[in-house]
């Protein structure tokens, strides 16, 4: 079992990025939580969620967790 997001742009995409542009997530009761309120971002290559490819697609691996990282939206 893999505990890698999907972060390869497409229509399943999970980044942070594409969470907040195509709104996804879930209405409970009138309020919306978008899926990175309910689920652990991850990078679809590394596995890593300070990756900046966890906060966005577009952006290259880097096979790390460190803090700080430059695109990442833990930096």
């Amino acid at each position: 079992m893999s505990l890698r997001g999907i972060t390869d742009g497409s229509d399943q995409c999970e980044c942070h990025r594409c969470i907040d542009e195509q709104r996804k997530g879930a209405s409970f009761g009138g309020f919306f939580a978008p899926l990175s309120a309910t689920k652990m971002i991850l990078c679809g290559t590394c596995g890593c969620k300070r990756c900046p490819k966890a906060s966005d697609h577009r952006l290259d691996c880097t096979d790390s967790n460190e803090r700080g990282q430059a695109g990442s939206i833990y930096a």
